[in-house]
């Protein structure tokens, strides 16, 4: 399963390099500093932005040149994860272009971009320019980026609102439900088991809930995400995200029952399912590499 992980971050193919970052970063971000840094030169933004978004959360301290050469790329969003990354590497001064774009920028979504890394950061003074922004945004979308971001950082209020969210509208939902994933948040509890058990959602969004149960500690979501796995639809871009959601569900809960089916999902003919099976096996079992990052 690592090796899969490690190939896709190779693969030429935007979404899944980015989804193998995200995994490795996990799983085996000593295995992935490589490919992360080789993405930098990719010639295409989303993989870029996505090494940078890597290269922050794990601080590789080592890309710090080839990440400075970033904030000129000629692509809004791959500036905005090397600000991010600079950021985690101790330079505030790339900040200002997050917290600009949050407060400035008229494309909504990389408003929310920006906001989310924000929250991302771990700096409460962050905080304070959340809160500015949120008096002056009107787009629901951002406004819930918002929160999620000041729930990061600890914002007790916010964290409710979060919650809260788990009951709004589609949109909403989905984001407040990435974010408890994030937050692990006992206190969601009894939300997401709302939003698990109501059959007349969305299943991705109840796979969702099943996720972020798991990362607390709940397995209340085992048994929808076991059979999601075999899920299909005559939509092939359905099947793929109810199967990558069933997966991560699988993976977050952690029970070694399910390795089976993962390892059935990781031999799929779409990449996007191979990755996302792939990274739940090296949740539910230790990984194979030291912390060195070499085979032992």
């Amino acid at each position: 399963a690592l090796n899969l992980l490690l190939r896709a971050a190779d693969s030429g193919i935007d979404v899944v390099q980015a989804h193998a970052f995200e995994a490795l970063v996990h799983v085996a971000p000593d295995a992935g500093r490589p490919h992360f840094r080789a993405a930098l030169e990719s010639d295409v933004p989303m993989v870029r932005f996505a090494a940078c978004e890597a290269i922050g959360d794990i601080r590789d301290r080592d890309a710090l040149e080839p990440l400075k050469k970033r904030l000129a790329d000629r692509d809004v969003r791959v500036r905005l994860g090397a600000a991010y990354a600079l950021c985690r590497l101790g330079y505030s001064g790339p900040a200002r272009l997050l917290v600009q774009t949050l407060i400035e920028d008229r494309d909504e979504f990389r408003r929310s971009e920006a906001a989310w890394l924000l929250g991302k950061l771990g700096e409460p003074r962050a905080a304070a320019w959340l809160r500015h922004a949120k008096r002056r945004e009107q787009v629901t979308r951002v406004r819930v980026h918002i929160d999620a971001a000041l729930a990061m950082l600890g914002d007790r209020e916010a964290r409710r609102e979060i919650i809260n969210y788990t009951q709004g509208d589609a949109v909403s939902r989905v984001i407040a439900l990435q974010t408890l994933i994030v937050l692990a948040d006992p206190t969601a509890r009894d939300a997401l088991l709302y939003r698990l058990e109501d059959e007349s959602d969305y299943l991705q969004t109840r796979l969702l809930a099943a996720r972020a149960l798991g990362v607390i500690g709940s397995s209340a979501g085992y048994k929808l995400a076991y059979e999601a796995t075999r899920f299909e639809s005559d939509d092939p871009t359905e099947t793929m995200q109810v199967r990558v959601n069933a997966a991560l569900a699988l993976g977050a809960i952690g029970d070694a029952r399910a390795l089976g089916r993962l390892q059935a999902l990781a031999q799929s003919a779409d990449p996007r399912v191979q990755v996302a099976a792939c990274w739940a096996i090296c949740q539910i079992v230790p990984s194979p590499l030291d912390a060195s990052g070499s085979w032992p």
